[in-house]
């Protein structure tokens, strides 16, 4: 059980400093910091949760709902076309593909099956001779 814990603090460390989570951490310090990109990303916050409101009250009012979900599609659209965001989103896209790289190739080992979740899909097969190897 111990050498398990360790292996598993060694992979936490091994994601934590590549380059893949490094980048993602400095876009999203990039994107706090810089005043167009937190208000875009604020303001869709705020949209979303009034939404959510809207839909808890007992007493919702469907016009209400129908004009906070307008502005919060607005928001939205203007948090998109941030180039800042639009980075970031990348960013965390990369590193949840290597995640799922990670959790693939660990059911493979263990089970001796890689699980298609979409059969679309273009991640880690788990037959590395049909790749350019992990990244």
């Amino acid at each position: 059980m111990r050498e398990v814990m360790m292996k598993a603090q060694e992979l936490a460390e091994a994601i934590l400093n590549s380059e893949t989570y490094q980048k993602m951490k400095q876009q999203e310090g990039a994107v706090r910091h810089d005043p167009d990109a937190a208000a875009a990303l604020g303001d869709m916050i705020e949209k979303r949760q009034r939404v959510e409101a809207i839909l808890s009250a007992a007493d919702m009012n469907a016009n209400e709902l129908a004009e906070a979900s307008r502005e919060m599609e607005e928001a939205e659209k203007r948090m998109n076309e941030n180039e800042m965001i639009r980075t970031l989103k990348q960013y965390r896209n990369d590193f949840q593909t290597m995640m799922d790289n990670v959790n693939k190739i660990l059911r493979l080992v263990i089970t001796g099956e890689v699980e298609e979740e979409n059969s679309g899909s273009t991640g880690c097969s788990g037959n590395c001779s049909c790749c350019s190897g992990c990244r």
